[in-house]
C-alpha cells in the first residue's frame, strides 16, 4: 500500500518526541515518516497495519517501526458507532536517524540497541513479558524533563533490545516505493475495503475504485502488498472473527456470517489456514486465557 508522508517537528530542547494521545478512536491515516517510532497501546482494540502485515491489537501492544515503514492503527467497528463511550489511547515515541548516527552508533555499549534498530525495518512487536518491563517507563516518558526523558528512552531501548522472542511484522519480500498518486489510489482501496470487507466485494467494484481494469488491479495489488486481494480481505475477516470468538457469545456459525462468510465450511477452512486452529479450538483456548 502506498502511504502518505508525515512531517514531524521537533522541539529545539529535545532530540525526540514523546507524546500521549487520547481520543474517541485512532485517526492517523496510512502514512510513513523518516523517524523511528515506538507505539504503546494504553487503551483500545482493532487492527494494526504495518507494511504488508495485518494483525489485531489490544491494550499492551508495543511495536517499534523503522524509518519510512508505512503504518496505521484502525480501531474496531464499535469505536466508530454513534454514542460510543469507548476511547483509544497510546504513547508514541518518535526519534530521528540523526540521534542514531550522532550518538547511538558511536557508543559500543549500545550495539544491542543498534541490532534492534536494524530489525525495525520490518517492524518489531515485543513480547508481553518485555512490554511489562517498560510499561511504566513509557507512561512516564512524556511528562519527564529533557535530560531524564533521554536517559529513560535509552533505558527503554536497552530493555527492548534484550527481548528473546520479538515478532517481525513485515515480510522479507516487502518493498516500499513512494509516489503521491499511488498513495491516493491505495488510500481509496484501503478505505473502501475496511468499510465493506464483511460484504461480498466484486473484483470489478474494487478495480473501479482504483481506476483500473480488473486484471491490472490484481497485478497492482499483489505487487504492492505481496498478497492477492482475496487474501487481504480474508485476513481482515479472520482478524475480526478472532475478536468475536474471544469477546462475544455468538455461535461459530453466527461469527462466520458476521465476518462475511456465508458458508460455514469455507469459514472453518479459511480460519484454520490462517490461524492453525479451528474457530472452536481458538475460542476455547482464548476464553480460558481471558483474552
Amino acid at each position: 500500500m502506498k502511504p502518505q508522508l508525515e512531517k514531524l517537528t521537533f522541539e529545539t530542547s529535545s532530540s525526540f518526541l514523546a507524546r500521549r494521545f487520547k481520543r474517541a478512536y485512532f485517526d492517523a491515516p496510512w502514512h510513513y515518516h523518516p523517524e523511528f517510532e515506538l507505539t504503546y497501546i494504553v487503551q483500545g482494540t482493532g487492527q494494526r497495519f504495518v507494511a504488508d502485515s495485518i494483525l489485531p491489537f489490544t491494550e499492551g501492544d508495543l511495536v517499534l517501526l523503522g524509518s519510512h515503514l508505512p503504518h496505521f492503527w484502525r480501531n474496531s467497528s464499535e469505536f466508530y458507532q454513534s454514542g460510543s463511550q469507548l476511547s483509544a489511547e497510546s504513547v508514541v515515541v518518535q526519534f530521528p536517524q540523526a540521534l542514531i548516527d550522532d550518538f547511538l552508533a558511536k557508543v559500543p555499549d549500545f550495539k544491542s540497541i543498534m541490532a534492534l534498530l536494524r530489525q525495525s525495518v520490518f517492524g518489531v512487536q515485543f513480547s508481553q513479558e518485555t512490554t511489562e518491563k517498560v510499561r511504566d517507563k513509557l507512561l512516564q516518558l512524556p511528562q519527564l524533563s529533557e535530560g531524564f526523558r533521554f536517559v529513560t528512552l535509552l533505558d527503554i531501548l536497552m530493555i527492548l533490545s534484550q527481548d528473546l522472542t520479538p515478532t517481525l511484522l513485515a515480510s522479507a519480500a516487502y518493498r516500499i516505493t513512494i509516489d503521491d498518486a499511488e498513495t491516493e489510489r491505495m488510500k481509496r482501496i484501503l478505505n473502501f475495503t475496511l468499510a465493506h470487507f464483511q460484504e461480498e466485494i466484486p473484483l470489478e467494484t474494487i478495480a473501479e475504485i482504483a481506476h483500473l481494469t480488473a486484471p491490472a488491479f490484481c497485478r497492482y495489488f499483489k505487487k504492492r502488498t505481496q498478497k492477492t486481494y482475496v487474501e487481504f480481505v480474508n485476513q481482515l475477516k479472520i482478524n475480526h472473527a478472532r475478536k468475536l470468538l474471544t469477546d462475544s457469545e455468538l455461535s461459530i456459525a453466527q461469527v462466520g456470517l458476521e465476518c462475511g462468510f456465508h458458508n460455514l465450511s469455507n469459514f472453518h477452512q479459511v480460519f484454520k489456514r490462517h490461524i492453525g486452529k479451528s474457530p472452536l479450538q481458538y475460542r476455547k483456548i482464548n476464553k480460558k486465557k481471558g483474552r
